[in-house]
């Protein structure tokens, strides 16, 4: 081969890696974002299996006036009554729930935990918290099907921290635990 057609080849073999780069880093941009962390939360907006109204923008909007210290950190947890790593995770949730999260100071820290029926019913929600335990909120109705898809949830359990700011700053897909959670939280 000529020096010539060289250059050519190489020329076209660099231009055709060029346009790959491109168009790879295009759909990157473009594509969804299912991880949100880092994210502001997508709105909560549905009635609980107790017939309370929840708002998720409420509580954020709450914090505005408050100092951070008295500031609300949401857990929302997407699980059903159907599901074994729902049921691993239950206890800690509990726990959660009913003592929340000691700051260094030794005070509590606020907290608030939502759940989110993923395709499941009312009466479902209702058997699993009447044999489980908790009085948490579960939002159960045709809103949930949206509120997953907001939230890019593939299936249960999955568990969101959203920091009194409507900052989502943790992510757990599957059984999540205190630990994780109270090590997450900061007040």
């Amino acid at each position: 081969m000529t020096p010539f057609k060289w250059a050519t080849a190489i020329t076209a073999v660099l231009s055709i890696a060029f346009i790959v780069v491109l168009a790879v880093q295009n759909q990157q941009q473009n594509a969804p974002n299912f991880d949100l962390v880092g994210e502001v939360a997508p709105d909560i907006e549905g009635v609980s299996a107790s017939g309370e109204t929840i708002s998720l923008d409420e509580i954020i909007q709450g914090n505005r006036s408050k100092v951070p210290a008295e500031q609300t950190w949401v857990v929302v947890n997407f699980f059903a009554s159907w599901c074994s790593g729902c049921i691993v995770e239950h206890d800690d949730l509990l726990q959660f729930h009913e003592e929340g999260v000691i700051n260094d100071s030794g005070g509590v820290c606020p907290t608030r935990l939502l759940g989110v029926a993923f395709n499941d019913e009312k009466a479902g929600v209702n058997d699993f918290f009447a044999q489980f335990g908790g009085d948490w909120p579960v939002v159960v109705g045709s809103e949930t099907n949206q509120i997953a898809l907001d939230f890019s949830v593939l299936t249960a359990p999955e568990t969101y921290l959203i920091a009194p700011s409507g900052l989502i700053i943790l992510k757990v897909i599957g059984p999540v635990t205190y630990e994780r959670l109270a090590e997450s939280i900061s007040c």
